[in-house]
């Protein structure tokens, strides 16, 4: 019981304190609707806080930069499922043309997109590189009953 106040807290904090852009992406690879990403954390429902909450954990394992260590941007996108692929390319602005080819075009100078897939790598690297370690979806009351 003592814990779950801050790790409420600090999970409110993170996704309250995300740019309109990054939650976008995180509902996206949530499955929600674009309208929660104009909500705060608290204000949603316990389904909804549980999809937010498991896709922020996905999402931290995946862009991670300590399992980047080592591997060019291909490799590492290639390691990559297909949802969080997808998440990816909706984080770089891209569309479902540039999802459908071949990712291995990234390692062509020709391919216009490659920049855009980088720098959303980047970004993504960054906001889930200080992620709380414990995240929750249940409000601290909701551990009393």
């Amino acid at each position: 019981k003592h814990l779950a106040v801050p790790r409420w807290q600090d999970t409110c904090d993170y996704y309250n304190q995300m740019m309109e852009r990054e939650r976008l992406t995180v509902c996206f690879h949530a499955q929600l609707k674009q309208r929660h990403a104009t909500m705060r954390f608290e204000e949603m429902n316990d389904v909804e806080r549980e999809r937010l909450v498991c896709a922020i954990d996905e999402l931290r394992g995946a862009f991670s930069k300590r399992r980047q260590v080592g591997a060019s941007e291909y490799a590492y996108i290639s390691f990559l499922t297909v949802s969080q692929r997808r998440t990816l390319f909706m984080h770089a602005r891209l569309t479902e043309k540039e999802f459908n080819q071949p990712y291995w075009r990234i390692n062509e100078e020709s391919c216009y997109w490659r920049d855009a897939l980088f720098r959303a790598l980047r970004e993504l690297f960054s906001l889930f590189e200080y992620a709380p370690t414990i995240l929750t979806s249940v409000k601290p009351e909701q551990y009393l009953h």
